[in-house]
């Protein structure tokens, strides 16, 4: 017998809410969906079990504004699931509803996420406080997302293809050419180089965030921010090697919810190593700039991620391939055959400069801020994110596309 049940949706009225339903005991369930027809929302889906990984899926990618979980038939299962459903989808109102008033186990609701909770035998005035609420915070949602800034993540398909230099100075000609603030975050939790390539010295790291969680808002996250001098805001990664993991699913997206309500573009160097960070990362990207090189591992391993990207589900179009240190007069593998191996076109090719490259990256002055073959081309990535023109009068001259 199926356990889930959904329903066809009613034409639309203004802000009423979506709710699902999770119970295993039915007659507590129905009761409750009784009472939530007295409210304007709408109902659905129903759980006469406890949702797998699976249903957890298709319930996050509802939308569902509200998810109300019966915590009493097994509250351990119950509890993991409040809290996967709270890392998952932060819009979402998650409610639990309980026979049992201890305090404790309210504590522990509210830690994995809930923001109300529903005491048996419910009353009408209480339900519909929660409902209000909950409709409140979907409207400021709402309004958030619609001042929402872009997140662009860049990651390398092998190590040392340069997506920290790219990313640094892709970041400081966003700032430039969109005349709008961009903050840069250093995803590489264990040896990240953003700060010094940019010649900074930060008081605090992206590991202040991630261990703060509850106290991530806009106030807290600009405190944590180092100024570049060209005025792009800095979360860089932390000073000493740690063998302790500090991303974690739930903090990392709450911050960058935080970050992209503050900023017009959030750039990610996420690195060259496909982490539980940068899974995360990519997962909530507008763009992905997939930094390879002409050679076989390179390209082999921007295969791979690229056919991860692009699993059903996934947004399209938003994989952008850089191929950096591009020289034409000395690569052994042609780009007819590099188009062959690779699923998407190269669209921008980063020229090889490597003394320009190495004096930036012993002085902390960006390349951005020269005339140079490389600056002109992250000058135009830069146009092309913010919306600009790109000015295809120079693509031959500068070659930057294929």
């Amino acid at each position: 017998m199926n356990s889930t049940f959904e329903y066809e949706q009613p034409p639309v009225v203004k802000n009423m809410l979506s709710v699902a339903l999770i119970g295993p005991d039915e007659k507590r369930r129905r009761a409750l969906a009784a009472a939530l027809e007295r409210h304007p929302v709408t109902l659905t889906s129903e759980y006469g079990v406890y949702p797998n990984y699976q249903q957890l899926a298709k319930l996050g990618e509802s939308g569902c504004d509200v998810v109300i979980v019966d915590l009493d038939h097994d509250p351990e299962v119950a509890l993991d699931l409040v809290e996967s459903i709270c890392s998952r989808n932060l819009a979402a109102t998650v409610m639990v509803y309980s026979a049992t008033r201890d305090p404790e186990v309210l504590v522990r609701c509210m830690r994995a996420g809930a923001r109300e909770f529903l005491s048996e035998p419910i009353s009408p005035d209480a339900l519909a406080e929660a409902v209000i609420r909950a409709t409140a915070r979907r409207l400021e949602i709402e309004k958030q997302k619609k001042l929402s800034g872009r997140v662009l993540v860049f990651c390398g398909a092998k190590g040392g293809a340069g997506v920290t230099t790219l990313a640094s100075n892709f970041s400081i000609a966003l700032k430039q050419e969109a005349g709008a603030e961009v903050a840069l975050i250093d995803l590489k939790t264990q040896l990240g180089d953003v700060a010094v390539v940019l010649g900074l010295t930060p008081h605090f790291t992206i590991a202040d965030a991630l261990h703060n969680s509850e106290r991530l808002d806009q106030d807290f996250v600009s405190s944590l921010l180092v100024e570049h001098r060209s005025g792009v805001a800095v979360l860089a990664s932390p000073d000493q090697c740690s063998a302790q993991t500090l991303v974690m699913d739930g903090s990392l997206r709450k911050l960058l919810h935080v970050l992209r309500s503050r900023f017009p573009f959030v750039v990610v160097d996420g690195g060259s190593i496909f982490t539980e960070g940068l899974r995360v990362a990519c997962e909530m990207a507008d763009s992905i700039y997939l930094v390879t090189q002409a050679e076989i591992p390179a390209l082999r391993n921007a295969q791979r991620l690229i056919a991860h990207f692009q699993q059903p589900g996934a947004p399209e179009g938003r994989i952008e391939m850089v191929l950096n240190r591009f020289d034409p007069r000395k690569v052994e593998i042609q780009e007819s055959r590099m188009a062959k191996v690779l699923p998407l076109p190269l669209k921008w090719k980063v020229p090889n400069d490597y003394f320009s490259v190495c004096r930036s990256l012993n002085t902390g002055t960006p390349l951005v801020q020269e005339n140079s073959s490389i600056a002109r081309v992250l000058h135009q990535m830069a146009r092309q994110a913010c919306g600009k023109p790109v000015e295809q009068g120079k693509k031959k001259r500068w070659g930057l596309f294929e």
